[in-house]
């Protein structure tokens, strides 16, 4: 005599098996995601046989949910101590080095001349002529072996 139920895990491979043309309709990054979030619901699986009656992908899903939102809890709890351990004494400083850039940008604009003197029409003309008695040869080039 058998079991006439099955089992979560032979549940679980009936389900991945379900999965895997859908999976291998996705792009390869998209399949490596739907792997990590397969494993993230095996992680619950002796947990999801206390829930017989949900559907069996309805159990998955939710273990899938249920590890995301965790971690997005412990980000959530990095951010805010990150955010706490700030010491005041930084901030204050960050906050005088911008005011500090800011009158420094401000300083430099104001030194800035503000036009440019356009340079004069006859120096643009003059065009320096070679001299005649230097001649430049690239036959001694065209020589070469």
């Amino acid at each position: 005599m058998g079991r006439t139920i099955a089992s979560i895990t032979q549940t679980w491979l009936q389900e991945e098996a379900a999965l895997k043309r859908f999976e291998r309709a996705l792009r390869k990054d998209d399949q490596l995601l739907l792997e990590e979030l397969l494993v993230l619901s095996r992680q619950h699986l002796a947990e999801a046989s206390y829930a017989s009656n949900l559907y069996p992908l309805d159990m998955y899903l939710i273990a899938i949910l249920l590890e995301v939102y965790k971690e997005l809890k412990a980000l959530q709890r990095q951010v805010a101590q990150a955010e706490a351990s700030t010491d005041p004494q930084v901030q204050l400083n960050s906050g005088k080095e911008a005011r500090f850039l800011q009158l420094l940008n401000e300083t430099l604009e104001s030194l800035a001349p503000q036009e440019v003197p356009q340079p004069e029409a006859e120096s643009l003309q003059q065009v320096v002529q070679p001299d005649p008695a230097i001649s430049i040869s690239y036959t001694s080039f065209e020589e070469a072996p």
